[in-house]
């Protein structure tokens, strides 16, 4: 009897244990909503990180929501290309970090508030030299697999008339690897992701920026709405809170602020350093300047003055020491400065474009003002240390020009047309005259293209009225390329001086046209390294032509 109620007890107290650990552990679990949520490679906004696990900025903040929605959570990892189809057959609910655009929206739902806001922006190996679209021209441009990146570029460089080769990969590792190792010239991917991971792989980030988008979380069409109505809810008291744990992830993953605003220290800075180049580029040109009237006063000396000329010789060794010295510090600060110099520039070119397409929000007419002569003066810098980093290299001998086969109407007529909006701001014309049997020339295209660019400049720039002529023959083994115009012309006293560096018409000409005097210096130095010469012919009042001459080179065989 008394074992058998023994029994019972226990009985009794084992149910009741049973509806406990029902009650307040199993019931609450299959209680609270499981959301199935899509993960992939996208550092630092969502990855799978070393012990295994997702994290990233929206990973933070889905489960910030979960724990204030009273979510279970399980994350599905997946690459990119997946993601839509496991959407449609419900093996995720959730898709993170989405781009909007209007032919998404007629198959996936998406919620009101963005989870933020980013842009395409092109990377590419260090001394690329991408600072436009411009230059994206015959590039093998890598980009990830169906992305949003991928139809802006197709886009983008169609606009501008552009032959890009688009190299698709499946996974973003694979986009930088790519570039990394020379499959491809440049890439493109969101700024956040670029940011952080473009220095893991000696990349840079280029003033090349387009697309801006609004990124989110989607589910299929019409399904799974009341998740998107609890991330809209939750999304807007988080930013409204500063000290939240939106802001907190933010900055742990982006270490900025949410708002970008260039430095102040950094502009002194970057100014300082742009003068301090220029300065120690002219004291050492004018250094070589006076060796060489030194050297033509010792000359002239009477054979009677053997001791003085002994002293200036003197003075002229130690000069010539200074200014070898000065040289090699020129050149050693020039390429520890280089990237420094232009890796900013690079950036308030890029992020000034923005602020003056009014992404980053409205501009008032003098904020916008302020923001193109910033944005200028900026260009103008940058071109301004390419032309002095190039004129550095030519005279230290260390300037190597690429040879290839190319047809040198195509490029006269490229350059034309990068021309042609200054010309018809001004209202001249442009003429073209070429011989019908150039055929294909061996040479430096790119350098080629430059000097065409800067003589065609340079006459558009001089002239105010008529036209600008360029012609192109082949006479025996030489080609003849003649830029003429109908401006100013050139007085013959300053013919002789028209090639050196830092020369100018006049003082009074070189503040109403501008320029820095070193395009043709360097032009008339890429001519010589290409073996051909470059004269000019000028009439006062009249206008110039600029003449250039170059042998014809036979493709050289490996």
């Amino acid at each position: 009897m008394n074992a058998a109620y023994r029994r019972l007890r226990l009985w009794k107290w084992l149910q009741v244990i049973v509806i406990f650990v029902i009650v307040f552990y199993i019931l609450p679990v299959y209680a609270a909503d499981v959301v199935k949520v899509g993960v992939y490679d996208n550092y630092p906004k969502v990855f799978i990180n070393d012990a295994g696990k997702p994290d990233g900025f929206f990973i933070d903040i889905i489960e910030e929501i979960a724990k204030r929605e009273g979510w279970h959570l399980q994350y599905v990892p997946m690459l990119w290309s997946e993601g839509f189809e496991k959407l449609r057959t419900g093996e995720i609910d959730l898709m993170s970090d989405v781009v909007y655009r209007e032919e998404r929206a007629e198959y996936l739902s998406f919620h009101d508030e963005p989870v933020l806001s980013q842009w395409t922006q092109v990377f590419a190996r260090s001394g690329s030299r991408i600072s436009s679209v411009l230059d994206l021209d015959g590039k093998r441009i890598a980009v990830l697999k169906g992305s949003v990146q991928y139809a802006a570029l197709q886009k983008h460089v169609e606009g501008f008339g552009l032959y890009v080769s688009i190299i698709p990969y499946n996974e973003l590792d694979e986009v930088y690897q790519a570039v990394a190792t020379g499959k491809a010239d440049a890439m493109v991917t969101n700024n956040i992701n670029g940011m952080a991971e473009s220095g893991k792989y000696n990349l840079e980030n280029t003033a090349v920026v387009y697309n801006p988008s609004t990124v989110f979380f989607a589910t299929w069409k019409g399904t799974n709405l009341h998740l998107l109505q609890a991330i809209d809810k939750q999304l807007v008291l988080l930013k409204q809170d500063t000290t939240s744990r939106y802001y907190q992830s933010w900055s742990k993953w982006t270490s900025e602020k949410i708002r970008f605003k260039i430095p102040f220290w950094l502009a002194i800075a970057g100014a300082m350093l742009g003068a301090a180049l220029i300065v120690s580029v002219i004291a050492t040109l004018l250094l070589k300047h006076q060796v060489r009237v030194r050297t033509r006063e010792l000359l002239l000396i009477n054979s009677e003055m053997e001791e003085r000329i002994f002293q200036r010789t003197l003075k002229l060794e130690e000069a010539m020491e200074k200014a070898q010295e000065a040289d090699y510090l020129k050149s050693a600060f020039l390429a520890t400065m280089s990237h420094e110099l232009r890796t900013p520039l690079n950036s308030i070119i890029g992020f000034t474009g923005i602020m003056l397409q009014e992404l980053a929000g409205p501009l008032t007419e003098e904020q916008h003002k302020q923001m193109t002569i910033v944005q200028n003066n900026s260009r103008h810098l940058l071109a301004l240390i390419n032309e002095i980093l190039d004129l550095s290299k030519i005279e230290a001998g260390q300037f190597d020009l690429d040879y290839s086969k190319f047809m040198l109407n195509v490029s006269i007529v490229k350059s034309l047309k990068l021309v042609q909006p200054l010309a018809n701001r001004k209202g001249l014309y442009l003429r073209f005259h070429s011989d019908d049997d150039l055929g294909m020339i061996y040479g430096d295209q790119r350098r080629l293209e430059q000097i065409i660019l800067n003589l065609l400049s340079n006459a558009i720039k001089f002239t105010q009225h008529g036209s600008v002529s360029i012609a192109t023959t082949k006479r025996n083994d030489e080609y003849e390329i003649s830029v003429s115009d109908t401006g100013i012309g050139i007085k013959p006293e300053q013919l002789s001086d028209i090639f050196l560096p830092f020369s100018q018409i006049d003082n009074g000409l070189a503040r109403k046209y501008d320029g820095t005097g070193l395009g043709l210096s360097i032009c008339s130095k890429l001519i010589n390294l290409m073996g051909g010469a470059i004269s000019v012919e000028s009439v006062h009042g009249e206008g110039s032509t600029f003449s250039i001459k170059l042998p014809q080179r036979k493709e050289s065989k490996l």
